[in-house]
Order: C-alpha cells, then structure tokens, then sequence
C-alpha cells in the first residue's frame, strides 16, 4: 500500500469535558505568548543533521487526501474547512505558520472538488499569512486568482499551488528557518487528517480504504514527534511535542504487518532491475479509531482558535 505521507502539525489533548477543555486552550494560549516573532536563540542556531533528515523525509502534499477522499465518492463540505475570518487572530509567528499549513490543506481539498467562491477567500487568508512570515514571494496569486475563476484549468491551479508550497519549504529549510517550515508542515498534516476523520464520523459506513489510511499516519506521527523533539528548548514547541506524543499514544492499537509480494523486474533509468514487491496491511480496531477522531478533532480546533 502507498503511504500516505502528507505536509502537517497538532496539538492533541486526551479527552477532556467542556470547562476542562475551555481551561486547556486559554492556558495553551498563554504558552504561546503575543511574541510576534519566533525566538531563534530558543530553538537553535543549526538544526542537528538527524533532524533535518526527518523534515526533509516527511514529504509534502496539501492534495493528497483530498484526491482520496474524492476517488472514494465522498462529496464536499464547507464544515470541514477552517473559518478564514480567524486569521487576523495569528499575531505570532507561531500561530501563522501552524494555520498557514491549516489553509493550505484546506486550498487543497477546495481545488479538488473546484469550489471557486471559497478558493478565493481561502487565498487571501494564505496572502495575508504568507506576507506576514515573509513568504509571500512563493505564491503568484494573480496566476491563482485566475485560473481559479476557471475550472478547467484546475490541473494547473493545483500544480502552482503545490509548487508555490514545496519552493516555501525548501526556502525556509535552505534560509535557517527551519522551524517555521516544521510547523507549516504541522498545520497541513493536521488538517488533512481533521478533514478525513470528521467524513468518517459522519459516515454510517466508514470507508476502508480512508480508514487504513488513517491508521498508516502512525509513522508519520512518529517521525513528526521525533522532529518537534529538536525544538523543546522553545516553550511553544515543547507543548506542541508533547501533544504530538499524545496524539501517538492514541495510536498505540494499530497495527501493521508486511506481506512479501512476488518480485518483479522493471527498468529503471534504463537498467533493468528487481524489485520486491511489499504489501502492508493496516489494521485499526474500533476503539481506536474513535480514540484518533475525537483526538484529532479537538487537537485541530484548539488549533484554529488559538
């Protein structure tokens, strides 16, 4: 099975009732301070080489499950996507990078269903975003607009959107500002996952394809906690890692198992080679299934409401 392996970020909280949760996100809030920008001498002056290895290896895609989603029948909702009008709520640099990956995910599943009208407003929220952090250069937003107004070039939008989002990461991974790509990539993950677990809260139903999908994120978890890890000296990052955590233990019943396929040859590069196939099988009971949605929904919405 393909790995779903998409940009993204979190902030999980185990189970908590509606005053607990209430306290939760304003003490959340008082961690994250009103600093406007990030400090640097908290993070660190060179992200160890360990840590680079694993940003570089959490590839990106704010489409990806979107295009799942879609290919499985399931139809658009505007419930699922964040409210634009919060963004003048993200007055640190922290809150704009986690929600400049929330808007990204969420520009990726309006593209793939081509929604023009809320493509629109999502962008100026990614405008306003992007200048902000300074990143506002990757993002041609005249191109945008316009093919935006125009569904049938929707291959094309989806294409500089995806490329405005890559050329960003690697400038700011390239520019010493490794950190802000980390919680970009935060945001996108989250909200991806937010999207897909809420169609199968709503599903009587659920879709077995998502389902392992969801479960398959399991090393994705991993390796984002083990990424936040090199930032702990950050306060902020410190109680995004540990959240990060949490989210992994909710994981903690799935499993997964490898199959050995039959090996096959293919030419690659003009060489012919062999090639072992694999066939993984994702199991996700029940219990913990309903464990990750209800996590990952109050993880995301404390997000949007920082």
């Amino acid at each position: 099975m393909k790995k779903l392996i998409i940009i993204l970020a979190a902030i999980a909280i185990v189970f908590f009732g509606c005053d607990s949760g209430k306290n939760k996100k304003e003490n959340f809030g008082e961690i994250l301070g009103d600093d406007p920008k990030l400090d640097s001498t908290q993070v660190s002056e060179e992200l160890p080489t360990e840590a680079q290895q694993v940003l570089q290896n959490i590839s990106s895609s704010p489409v990806e499950m979107a295009a799942l989603l879609q290919s499985a029948g399931v139809e658009f909702s505007e419930r699922y996507i964040a409210e634009v009008k919060d963004v003048d709520r993200y007055n640190t640099d922290f809150k704009r990078a986690v929600n400049l990956g929330i808007l990204g995910a969420d520009l990726g599943y309006l593209n793939m269903y081509k929604k023009t009208g809320p493509v629109m407003n999502n962008m100026q929220a990614i405008r306003k975003l992007s200048e902000e952090l300074r990143v506002q250069q990757f993002f041609d937003f005249q191109t945008i607009k316009r093919l935006a107004t125009n569904n049938e070039n929707i291959d094309s939008l989806m294409y500089i959107t995806l490329q405005s989002f890559n050329n960003m990461d690697t400038y700011l991974q390239q520019n010493g500002r490794s950190e802000i790509s980390a919680l970009i990539i935060c945001g996108t993950w989250m909200e991806g996952m937010y999207i897909a677990t809420q169609v199968l809260k709503e599903s009587q139903n659920p879709n077995p394809e998502i389902v392992e999908r969801i479960g398959d994120q399991k090393e994705v978890v991993e390796n984002l906690t083990t990424m936040l890890s090199y930032y702990k000296n950050n306060p902020q990052f410190k109680t995004l890692h540990d959240s990060y955590a949490r989210i992994l233990s909710a994981y903690d019943g799935v499993t997964k198992t490898i199959e050995q396929g039959e090996p096959e040859q293919r030419e690659i590069d003009g060489i012919m080679v062999v090639v072992q196939n694999e066939i993984s099988h994702v199991e996700v009971p029940d219990e913990t299934l309903e464990t990750i949605i209800l996590t990952i929904e109050e993880v995301r919405n404390n997000l949007i409401r920082l």
